[in-house]
Parts: structure tokens; C-alpha cells; sequence
């Protein structure tokens, strides 16, 4: 197997972590913890910090499809590189490796959309994605949501999809001074759904950190080089967010809680049900009603002569 950052590594350790040895599995969760970090060690380093030999780190390596450590080292760069990238980083290099294509912007990008679609379809395992819904389906769970500088509006729209299924659905928001104040009635029994794609936010990550030691139970959607607050996180959900444009995209981020507030609304069954219901009822006198303009005359008189009868 060829080492490549894009087949995500992380997925990689974690899907290999059942099969290991109880050795392998100690140094294996070392690097999960401390990911990337630990691996840039010496292999000395990473063996006397996670309580193993060089002998059996050299084996976890090579079972991650590395054949000497170094390959592994220069695998960690590229992922450091690719996540520390901005718009700008990538603007530049576009513009160095941009070569006349037959294909048009548009058509690339939405041939990228739907591979990332794809991809994200063979990489959710099931089984988690299951106990995130059943998590957030949970009417005992209090919800609350939170992102990066941008991605914070990809769990506005979680949170607007949400609370019309179940209630106890917050998004936390704002400067990020008055972020501990949530934390005071979040615990045990509280939900953090947490956003965070490359360049990671170091707010998000101490705040994921935060939450985890009160008890809660923390939810990471993040990409497929993975947030630090993985660390913290319960569960996670990664997506792919790379596009043939400069900016990264959350449109596959978007599917995803769709995907994810659809299974809940199936889960809650009934009580969703009678929940939208309510709220339908609730919105009628509020919905917009039909401009003056826009009626016939036959409406208009028929509306006068409504107003002119005598109670």
C-alpha cells in the first residue's frame, strides 16, 4: 500500500485498532490522543511515551502500511502541511499548477462534489452514525451546538432542522469569552455537537476539552484530517472539504446533518411528528398573506363586501 494523507490515515489506525495487539493497541491510542504530534517523535521517543518497545511501535507503523518509520514521519508532514493550508496558500499554488482544462470550472467542481459524496457514503461506518443519532433522538439529551468562524453556519442550519423535530437544541454563539457560560448547565446528561475543519480553531478544541471533563458527551463532524478535539470526542464524523475552488467547502458537511437530522426525525416517529405539527400550527398567523396587489378585482369586492357587513 502506498502511503497517501488523502486515504486518511486516522481511519486507517482506527480500523486496524481491533485487530492489534494489546502492545500495539497501547501505542496505537497513544498516537490517536496525541495525533499527529506523538509520531513526529523520535520512534524511541514514541515507544517510552507510550509504555511500548521500538519493536512493537515499529510493527504498528508497518501494519499502517508504512515500511520504515520515516515514511510514516514524512506521511504526519504532509497532513501538518495540508491542514495548515489557507485560502490564500492555495490561491498561489493554483495559479502555479493551473493548466488549461477541456472541463469547465463548474463541471469540475460538481464532478468533485459528487466523488466527496461517494466518499463519504464508504466512509461513515454505520454503526456510528447510529449512536449519533440515537444520542441526539434522545428527549432526555439536552443538544447543544457549536462552530468555527465559518462552520459555526453549518450548525445554525443543524440546530434550525433540529428544533423542529425536537426541542433542547441550542447553538452556541458569539465571542467566545461567553462561550463557559453554556458549560455551567451542561453535564452528564448533555450532547456538544461540535464543527471543525482545517484550519482548526483552537476555541473549539478547549472548549470540546471543557465540556468532555464536565461529563458530556462530545460529537465532532470535522474533516478527513481530523480536528485535535477528536480528542475529546465520543464519536466522530468526518467529510470531505477540499474543492477545485480556493475555499474549502461544507456542502458535503451540509448532507451529512441532513442525513443525520432525517434518521432522527425517523427515530423520534410520532412525537416528531405531533412536535412539526405543532409548529405548523403555530406559524399560520405569521405566514405571509397575499398581497393586495396580486388579487383580482372579483377578490377585492368579495373582501369589501366582508368588511361592510354588520357584525
Amino acid at each position: 500500500m502506498t502511503p497517501d494523507t488523502k486515504t486518511e490515515l486516522l481511519q486507517r489506525l482506527r480500523n486496524e485498532l481491533p485487530e492489534l495487539s494489546a502492545r500495539e493497541a497501547r501505542a496505537a491510542r497513544h498516537l490517536l490522543t496525541n495525533y499527529p504530534m506523538a509520531g513526529m517523535r523520535t520512534v524511541a521517543e514514541f515507544a517510552n511515551e507510550s509504555g511500548v518497545s521500538t519493536a512493537t511501535v515499529l510493527r504498528l507503523v508497518k501494519r499502517l502500511g508504512f515500511p520504515v518509520y520515516s515514511d510514516f514521519q514524512s506521511a504526519l508532514r504532509r497532513h501538518i502541511e495540508a491542514t495548515l493550508q489557507s485560502p490564500l496558500v492555495r490561491f498561489g499554488a493554483q495559479a502555479e499548477q493551473d493548466t488549461p482544462s477541456p472541463e469547465g470550472f463548474f463541471d469540475r467542481f460538481i464532478v468533485a462534489m459528487s466523488d466527496h459524496l461517494e466518499t463519504l457514503r464508504r466512509s461513515i461506518v454505520q454503526g456510528e452514525f447510529d449512536a449519533v443519532v440515537e444520542l441526539i433522538a434522545n428527549p432526555r439529551r439536552d443538544i447543544h451546538l457549536v462552530g468555527g468562524r465559518y462552520s459555526t453556519n453549518l450548525m445554525r442550519y443543524f440546530a434550525d432542522l433540529l428544533l423542529a423535530v425536537r426541542g433542547r437544541v441550542s447553538v452556541i454563539d458569539g465571542q467566545t469569552q461567553i462561550w463557559p457560560q453554556n458549560l455551567l448547565d451542561m453535564g452528564k446528561s448533555s450532547v456538544l455537537v461540535i464543527t471543525d475543519v482545517r484550519r482548526y480553531q483552537q476555541d473549539v478544541i478547549e472548549f470540546a476539552h471543557a465540556a468532555a471533563k464536565r461529563g458530556v458527551t462530545v460529537v465532532l463532524l470535522t474533516d478527513n484530517w481530523q480536528s485535535p478535539a477528536a480528542r475529546s470526542a465520543s464519536h466522530v464524523l468526518s467529510f470531505p472539504v477540499s474543492s477545485p475552488s480556493i475555499f474549502d467547502v461544507l456542502t458535503v458537511g451540509m448532507a451529512l446533518v441532513e442525513a443525520l437530522t432525517g434518521a432522527v426525525a425517523n427515530r423520534l416517529g410520532d412525537t416528531g411528528r405531533a412536535r412539526m405539527a405543532s409548529l405548523e400550527d403555530l406559524r399560520k398567523p405569521f405566514a405571509p398573506r397575499e398581497p393586495e396587489l396580486n388579487r383580482t378585482p372579483q377578490k377585492r369586492d368579495e373582501l369589501d363586501d366582508l368588511q361592510e357587513q354588520p357584525e
